[in-house]
């Protein structure tokens, strides 16, 4: 039998692998962002205390430890012009959000966005920033679906919550 060595000498190692752009990690950021809407919207409406929404529960947790990861490769890369500290934005951005416990926190958050989306973009002057504004959109827009899936059930609970609720209604009537 043939034994193997390694390729590799190891008096002399090898440099480390160049760092990935911010910019090559936001297009790998965006595409985790389908898998996390998906999967938080599976679970709208329900509470949690059914086992047989642990399997969605997990897809949900394991969308979000990824979203989770992609921004912070991207927050730790060095940026290396403004298109790229417009990037590193968006992901501390969705960071706040991610790691907030507070939903005033997170609705002030939202508010801003909608009402300042333009501080979020790349100046217009620079090469091909349009291009760099629209991913940065698709992140921003993204970000708000996310954060809308739960409006129209929340709508739902304080309806169904309130004090004038009439009693006499239902089955048992």
């Amino acid at each position: 039998m043939a034994e193997a060595f390694p390729s590799t000498n190891k008096m002399f190692p090898e440099p480390p692998a160049a760092a990935a752009s911010v910019t090559a990690l936001f297009v790998g950021f965006v595409a985790t962002l389908p898998a996390l809407i998906q999967t938080e919207r599976d679970l709208c409406g329900y509470s949690g205390q059914d086992p047989a929404v642990d399997h969605w529960i997990t897809a949900a947790d394991a969308a979000l430890a990824q979203t989770r990861a992609a921004c912070e490769a991207m927050i730790t890369a060095p940026a290396i012009d403004e298109a790229e500290r417009a990037f590193q934005a968006v992901a501390r951005l969705y960071l706040r959000v991610i790691r907030s416990e507070d939903p005033d926190e997170v609705a002030g958050l939202r508010a801003h966005v909608q009402l300042r989306r333009w501080a979020w973009l790349v100046p217009g002057d620079g090469a091909g920033s349009r291009d760099l504004n629209i991913w940065i959109g698709a992140a921003l827009d993204a970000l708000e679906t996310w954060l809308s899936l739960e409006d129209p059930f929340d709508a739902r609970v304080e309806d169904w919550g309130g004090p004038d609720l009439d009693g006499d209604i239902g089955p048992s009537a």
